[in-house]
């Protein structure tokens, strides 16, 4: 099998670190080393402005842009070792997100997670997951797409360090080491132990080229590391620790570390499955790209957070079923739907017959139509009138006794103008008003005041008097007019409403 090149690409915010190597036989042979500072002109928090620099630095440097593995910094992720409850590998990433979402410091709906299995038993599995924001790796992927950059995997940086450490003969894998990685943005601390990771942190370390400046915030951090980490319940002890970056920087860092913590210190300088012939003097800031190009040659799990495990499709079975169900009633459908055509044109055959009997029927029904409207103007009509017989009656049995009052005269007439029609409601109507003017006379004033008032109570018609009362009369002394309004055609029917 032919060599393959592969790049791993570090895009920080104070430079930017890329190695590229060829892979071949379970080997990395490094051709190209690349640490570039970012232009203060760079807008570091521009991915597209920052991407757009990367791939020309890239370019420039004759460096490939394919098959590439970006490095995530350790200041961006939480890192932690879970032991889960099952052995079943389609439960592990549900259950994985539910560990570790409870302890992020962001949105758990805005993280990305990913684990790596370390160790099985009968009935549980160790594993050691990771999470980082969306929005992070969002801007990582628009930084590597504006630089034309073929992005196969993303990982964590501190994971090619304990990839390095893990399979150096030299280190010794069953016994405590600290990896100390001083080669990006900021410092980070890896307590690894039978080749794994037990305890990770990140530290800051300030900017410029001041080696005695950076070891002493080196050292200043590795004593809170050291703190935090014996806090843990299964801390182990740790027997060297082992220094990645600038050579000169870990030296200085190195020396008070090891008095500190009393154990071996070592800057690291070569991997037996790394040839660095072509590049060794630059190595010192890219041995961690180094290990996560090395780390898919080692037969292990591996955190991708392009790639992040998924719980299996277990419903892929019961979806094909659920398709071929499907696919039988379509075909039914279509069965239906030709029936249904068919039965269609028989229907609009049938609706061409009727609407041929309707239009053969409408004369006839619209002169119905117009003949029931003569009709009903016609009855409104004759319901224009009084029966003033009923009228005369009525008044006559309201009227007292003959020695206490006379009728002198009694006029009635009706006001109608006309049948009405409403828009609105679509009917007719005939308002009309029956007006009665009673003339007579009475013994007194009493007298006629009481038939007045028995005039008012029957509420058969609207009382006004015409004149003033007076002691005119001819027969009796005392004249009275008044005037009686009416809707009902017949008395009494207020009443009876």
């Amino acid at each position: 099998m032919a060599a393959r090149r592969v790049i791993a690409i570090d895009i920080g915010r104070r430079r930017l670190r890329a190695l590229e190597a060829y892979v071949d036989r379970g080997r990395l042979t490094v051709r190209r080393v690349l640490v570039q500072p970012l232009p203060e002109t760079i807008d570091a928090d521009d991915p597209v402005e920052l991407g757009t620099w990367v791939g020309k630095t890239l370019r420039e440097a004759g460096l490939a842009r394919t098959h590439a593995t970006i490095a995530i910094s350790r200041e961006h992720v939480v890192l932690k070792r879970l032991t889960l409850p099952s052995i079943e590998d389609h439960e592990l990433p549900d259950m994985t997100r539910l560990a570790l979402q409870r302890d992020l410091p962001f949105e758990p709906n805005g993280a990305v997670i990913d684990f790596a299995c370390l160790r099985r038993t009968q009935t549980s599995t160790t594993v050691i997951a990771a999470a980082a924001p969306e929005a992070v790796l969002a801007n990582v992927r628009d930084a590597a797409g504006a630089a034309g950059i073929t992005v196969d995997r993303m990982s964590l940086r501190t994971l090619g360090t304990a990839a390095l450490v893990a399979t150096n003969a030299t280190e010794g894998a069953e016994s405590g080491v600290l990896a100390v990685d001083i080669s990006g943005d900021r410092v980070e601390f890896s307590v690894i132990v039978d080749g794994t990771i037990r305890f990770s942190r990140a530290g800051e370390i300030p900017p410029g080229d001041d080696p005695q400046a950076i070891a002493d915030a080196v050292v200043t951090e590795a004593r809170r590391t050291w703190m935090s980490y014996r806090s843990v319940e299964d801390a182990e002890d740790v027997q060297r620790a082992v220094f990645f970056g600038n050579h000169q920087v870990c030296e200085l860092a190195a020396k008070s570390i090891g008095e500190i913590l009393k154990i071996n210190t070592e800057v690291f300088d070569r991997h037996i499955r790394v040839d660095t012939s072509g590049a060794e003097p630059q190595m010192g800031p890219v041995w961690p790209l180094a290990g996560l190009l090395l780390a898919p040659m080692l037969d292990r799990d591996l955190i991708d957070f392009l790639h992040p495990r998924k719980t299996p499709d277990l419903g892929s079975r019961k979806r094909q079923i659920v398709l071929g169900v499907v696919g039988l009633v379509l075909v039914l459908v279509c069965a239906g739907f030709t029936w249904a055509k068919i039965d269609l044109a028989d229907r609009r055959a049938s609706l061409g017959i009727l609407q041929s009997r309707k239009n053969a029927l409408l004369p006839q029904y619209q002169r119905y139509g117009r003949d029931f409207y003569k009709l009903a103007h016609l009855e409104l009509w004759e319901s224009a009138d009084a029966d003033w017989l009923e009228h005369l009656s009525y008044v006559a049995t309201l009227t007292p006794p003959s020695d206490r009052v006379v009728l002198d005269s009694w006029t009635g007439t009706v006001v109608f103008s006309g049948v009405k029609f409403d828009k609105k409601t679509k009917k007719f109507s005939a308002p009309k008003e029956i007006r009665i003017v009673v003339e007579g006379e009475a013994s007194d004033r009493v007298t006629a005041d009481a038939f007045r008032g028995t005039l008012v109570e029957t509420e058969s018609y609207d009382i006004s008097t015409a004149g003033p009362d007076a002691e005119t009369g001819r027969r009796l002394p005392w004249a009275f007019q008044y005037n009686l309004r009416t809707r009902d055609a017949t008395p009494g029917q207020a009443n009876s409403r």
